[in-house]
């Protein structure tokens, strides 16, 4: 019977490794789009959360807004907000930039994953 659940085991294995590569990966990828997209805005040093109804938040102050979701930020992303440019992201795009701001998150251990 243990001969049997080696394979399982071995292969479970391998799929959470492949499974932190992307999601590392999906991260790096968010990362280089929020430098080369956002960063004039969203990534100043010591930038907070947005000061009146003009102010522009940090991506680290968007991350650790209080009950921040992936689910949240993909769903802001995707609605393309009017006081924001349009950068015509696809939906990888739109994943990966959600990956690296949550990656922000003040004790964060784990990224999330694009949706198949």
């Amino acid at each position: 019977m243990t001969a049997r659940l080696y394979p399982a085991l071995l292969g479970g294995i391998a799929v959470l490794l492949a499974t932190v590569g992307v999601s590392a990966q999906n991260e790096r990828n968010g990362r280089a789009l929020a430098e080369s997209l956002c960063a004039g805005c969203h990534m100043n040093e010591g930038q907070g959360e947005k000061q009146g109804p003009m102010g522009v938040p940090g991506f680290r102050a968007i991350a650790n807004r209080p009950n921040q979701s992936v689910e949240g930020i993909l769903a802001w992303l995707k609605s393309v907000p009017p006081m924001m440019p349009n950068h015509h992201l696809t939906q990888d795009e739109i994943h990966d930039l959600a990956n690296f701001i949550l990656s922000l998150r003040r004790g964060a251990e784990t990224s999330t994953q694009r949706r198949g």
